[in-house]
């Protein structure tokens, strides 16, 4: 009896010895990063990573590009993916914090993920044709509440960032102004260079070849502190206070991922995040290095679903 025992004990100890060297060796085989838009501008952190992290870890990290629904049908595979930390999520925040605001989706956006970690986040630019004269937020206040209506913002579409930025500029100063969506980001800022609208809204490496040339002034940036990418600029919260428009960019896991594993891929993106090369890519992108992990990465989260519920509901936005 006594010896049935001790080999059960020693039995037990050999199954958590093999467990706990199962988790040690954590990746022991290639781990894949959804990507839930096209290749291009949106995958490009995720590329830059998961290159440092096949250099680290010694195992493969390849990406996915599942693109589609507003980034919904990439995130929903993540969430619907074994919890073992060979399926993640790289995204930036749209179909976490915005798409379940404008579109049904099939998971929930707190409960069936993990944030591992934000890595960064990008911002916008507040921008008007020079034929306008304005120079500051308050000149474009000014015209606004002169003639209601008459001033027009354009955007890649409805439930776009830039009409999301519009539409935070109207409730925060208090204006009206008219949504003129357009099919893209390209057409949306040819639209703004040609007079045909007055507002835009975009990201900063966009406009800034425009602004040298004297065909665009700029009024602010939607971030909450001056950045060096703009230089000089102020941040719109400097006039309207609490104005807060970024984006995140992060990597996420599905909920259940088991914590000596999150551990050990937040160990090391940290490692590629403190990199100077990686940062400098990132910046020349218009993404400024931003680490949050943990409670604060779930309270962004979070905070960020709330905040987009509101002012989709307030300005009645409907995804095209």
């Amino acid at each position: 009896m006594y010896r049935y025992i001790a080999l059960l004990v020693g039995a037990v100890a050999m199954l958590n010895g093999a467990e706990a060297t199962a988790q040690a060796a954590y990746p022991s085989r290639p781990v894949k990063f959804v990507v839930p838009f096209p290749p291009g501008p949106a995958d490009m952190f995720v590329r830059l990573y998961a290159q440092k992290l096949t250099e680290q870890l010694g195992q493969p990290f390849v990406i996915e590009n599942r693109p589609g629904a507003t980034g919904t049908i990439g995130a929903a595979a993540v969430a619907a993916a074994p919890a073992d930390g060979y399926t993640l999520l790289g995204t930036v925040d749209l179909p976490i914090v915005k798409a379940p605001n404008l579109v049904k989706i099939p998971y929930d956006p707190i409960k069936d993920y993990i944030p591992i970690a934000l890595i960064g986040e990008d911002f916008n630019m507040l921008a008007v044709h020079p034929a306008t004269g304005f120079r500051a937020p308050a000149d474009l206040v000014s015209a606004a509440k002169a003639k209601p209506g008459t001033l027009n913002f354009s955007s890649a579409g409805n439930g776009s960032p830039g009409h999301m930025c519009g539409e935070m500029v109207k409730r925060a100063a208090g204006i009206e102004m008219t949504h003129v969506p357009y099919q893209g980001a390209g057409p949306s800022l040819t639209a703004l260079l040609s007079g045909e609208v007055q507002v835009f809204c975009g990201p900063p490496a966009a406009l800034a070849p425009h602004i040298q040339a004297g065909k665009v002034t700029p009024l602010g940036i939607t971030a909450q502190t001056v950045s060096p990418l703009t230089p000089g600029l102020a941040p719109l919260a400097a006039t309207w206070p609490g104005f807060d428009l970024t984006n995140w960019y992060g990597f996420l896991a599905p909920a259940g991922t088991p914590e000596p594993i999150i551990a050990t891929l937040r160990q090391a993106l940290r490692k590629v995040f403190d990199d100077d090369t990686v940062k400098q890519r990132l910046t020349a992108s218009n993404i400024q290095p931003r680490w949050t992990e943990g409670p604060a990465a779930a309270a962004r989260v979070s905070g960020d679903l709330e905040k987009w519920a509101k002012v989709i509901k307030d300005a009645n936005i409907k995804a095209d």
